[in-house]
């Protein structure tokens, strides 16, 4: 086995090789090592694509499909939108307008209560 010794190291990329290191619970010299040994073996660093990319890249072998891409609409008000309800009032009325349709589900809410004490009664 070999041994290096990097100097002149900047002091934010030790801190982040600590933190990476932590991350994959490795020593910082596991993870130097680690990264090290991907870099020569793989070439490049790989960057971070998107989904849509990794899932083009992985199935470019067997074809592609040509969907159609309906326009865009900007209208809320057009007939077949569902009417965005005014946030004005609150979230929970907001969802409550929105899913109301749908046919809603009640659920008991207990009342909020500050005390253990019991609730007085008055009559």
């Amino acid at each position: 086995m070999a041994t290096i010794v990097i100097r002149k190291l900047d002091e934010t990329v030790k801190r982040k090789l600590q933190v990476r290191a932590a991350q994959n619970g490795r020593s910082m010299e596991a993870e130097a090592r680690e990264m090290l040994s991907g870099l020569v073996t793989e070439g490049a660093p790989a960057r971070r694509q998107g989904l849509g990319t990794a899932l083009r890249k992985r199935f470019a072998a067997i074809g592609g499909v040509d969907l159609p891409i309906p326009p865009r609409r900007f209208s809320p008000s057009s007939d077949d939108a569902p009417e965005i309800p005014n946030l004005d009032r609150g979230l929970g009325t907001a969802i409550h307008e929105l899913f109301a349709p749908l046919g809603g589900v009640e659920l008991p809410i207990p009342p909020r209560r500050k005390s253990h004490r019991p609730i007085p009664d008055f009559s």
